[in-house]
């Protein structure tokens, strides 16, 4: 499962990136490391509104949901979302039908146990811009948006730099965006998305033992990453 986000990149570039602007461009701000544990914001792009980019709660609560995040977050963790899931539970099911969403990042974070510890990597896009994550989204009783980060088996690049569980993010290729938003996809299209390999060269930097407690997530201030970029 992935508990770390990150996303440092300027409203400009994400905008000029994906050619669509933020709806609410002053809420806006970056973030070297987003904590799902914590109630925080993701950058959205909702099948609603392709053509904005949203922001929704961390943590997929049901459609009109009432009551505070960390009440339902302390009954169900729903940082994360598997593909399996979303046949098994009927709420998630009607969620990914209707409400599938592009969670906009510039990396993750992966473990890996080596030798009987573990070491963290920061996984990215070797041209360092942003890219899309799956997700999956619904709204609350008082209007604000939720999301779930759709996860599903690593492929042989994540499996290097991820082995604490054998399930990453999803990623959506800039091509294939609105084809993830269509409202007339089919759950076989959708699958193929899922399943199909990703047009995204990634890089993998080990990270400092450090670099995790060295980091206040309430402090946008960026943290230089530790050691060499890994194929």
């Amino acid at each position: 499962m992935i508990y770390k986000l990150s996303n440092d990149a300027g409203k400009e570039e994400i905008e000029q990136e994906f050619g669509i602007p933020f709806r609410y461009p002053n809420l806006y701000t970056p973030n070297p490391i987003i904590n799902g544990f914590h109630e925080i914001n993701l950058s959205v792009v909702t099948m609603e509104e392709p053509n904005r980019i949203s922001l929704a709660i961390w943590g997929l609560m049901p459609q009109d949901f009432k009551e505070d995040w960390h009440i339902f977050q302390d009954n169900a963790n729903t940082l994360n979302v598997k593909v399996s899931e979303l046949e098994d539970i009927a709420w998630m099911q009607e969620s990914f039908e209707q409400r599938r969403c592009l969670i906009i990042v510039t990396g993750f974070f992966t473990h890996l146990l080596e030798n009987g510890n573990t070491c963290s990597f920061y996984i990215h896009q070797a041209n360092n811009r942003p890219f899309y994550l799956a997700g999956t989204y619904n709204t609350l009783n008082d209007g604000f948006l939720c999301t779930a980060l759709m996860v599903d088996k690593t492929d042989t690049f994540l499996t290097k730099y991820h082995n604490i569980s054998n399930l990453c993010p999803v990623i959506i290729p800039k091509a294939m965006a609105m084809d993830w938003l269509n409202q007339k996809a089919t759950p076989s299209e959708l699958e193929e998305i899922i399943q199909k390999p990703k047009d995204v060269k990634l890089k993998a930097k080990r990270l400092s033992n450090e670099f995790f407690l060295n980091h206040i997530t309430s402090d946008t201030q960026h943290v230089p990453l530790i050691t060499n970029s890994q194929d």
